[in-house]
């Protein structure tokens, strides 16, 4: 009896210190693998069910922890470009709006030249005043500051108005707007002033970065799923490695950052932005000098 009970004793000591050597061993990975920020996970090779199951659940764990801390990296990215781009933006008109001034208080030029300069500034600072609106619009969408109205909204109204809106800047620009709008009004769930900013948005960033295809497609239609929306032209396109940034805050490409298509960056951010807010979607292809397409899709259930 006394040797069944010591082989007994010995049996659970054993298992007792299986047990907390492989605490140790797991406390130890564990450990590594935090200082390290690495993607290895924990192993459940001669684990118990419970235990394979918390180590399961501590790996479950360290990838929401992964995850989060992937998502503040890219933000901090995100943040730094953001001040970058901000700096840049704002400090190009405010130079020229300052140059100008400064030009126009010279004792040497008439009154002419005078109010030239003073009429540029002018534009300068409209601009500037345009971009700091555009920065506090965003700032609003994103701490949900702005009260989305859902009512039924005719589409297909608001759509014509923004088209003669903008009819003088086609002609400006020489561009042929080739519109395609069905006969039946369209209807969607939606606010009116977000449908407005949305449409003018697009149909605003084609002239900008398009004209140079001198045409411009509208396009509206629905069926029993979606209404549709698509606004596209045939001008320099968005390049392949660009497409999936073209709706990030600030965004505007190297090659677009000229005096010339000088914007926030903030235009497309907003228009995805408000598109979410009333549950629709926005996609963007592009061939450059072919076609580029904005298409944004509202679902009728």
């Amino acid at each position: 009896m006394i040797y069944i009970l010591m082989v007994i004793i010995l049996v659970l000591c054993l298992l007792l210190y299986n047990e907390r050597y492989h605490n140790i061993k797991i406390s130890k990975k564990l450990k590594e693998i935090i200082e390290e920020e690495s993607m290895e996970r924990l192993k459940f090779e001669n684990a118990s069910k419970d235990k394979k199951k918390l180590l399961n659940n501590i790996n479950i764990l360290m990838d929401k922890h992964q995850e989060i801390f992937m998502e503040n990296k890219k933000y901090i990215e995100q943040h730094r470009r953001m001040i970058s781009n901000i700096s840049h933006d704002i400090r190009t008109p405010l130079t020229s709006l300052i140059g100008y001034i400064e030009l126009s208080k010279s004792e040497d030029i008439n009154l002419e030249k005078r109010m030239d300069y003073l009429n540029i500034a002018y534009s300068r600072g409209i601009v500037l005043k345009n971009m700091i609106e555009e920065f506090f619009h965003m700032s609003k969408l994103e701490s949900d500051d702005i009260e989305i109205k859902i009512e039924k909204v005719n589409l297909s109204e608001v759509l014509r108005n923004n088209i003669i809106s903008f009819i003088s800047d086609f002609e400006k620009n020489h561009i042929h707007p080739e519109i395609n709008i069905t006969e039946n009004e369209v209807y969607i769930q939606g606010d009116v002033v977000c449908l407005n900013r949305i449409i003018a948005n697009l149909i605003s960033n084609s002239i900008k970065y398009g004209y140079e295809g001198k045409m411009i497609g509208i396009e509206l239609s629905e069926d029993n799923e979606a209404v549709v929306l698509k606004i596209w032209d045939k001008g320099k396109g968005i390049h392949k490695e660009e497409l999936p940034f073209i709706f990030e805050r600030l965004y505007t490409g190297e090659k677009s950052r000229n005096r010339k298509l000088q914007g926030s960056g903030l235009g497309l951010a907003i228009t995805k932005n408000l598109v979410e807010k009333m549950s629709g979607n926005i996609t963007v292809e592009s061939t450059p000098f072919e076609r580029t397409t904005f298409t944004v899709t509202f679902n009728k259930k």
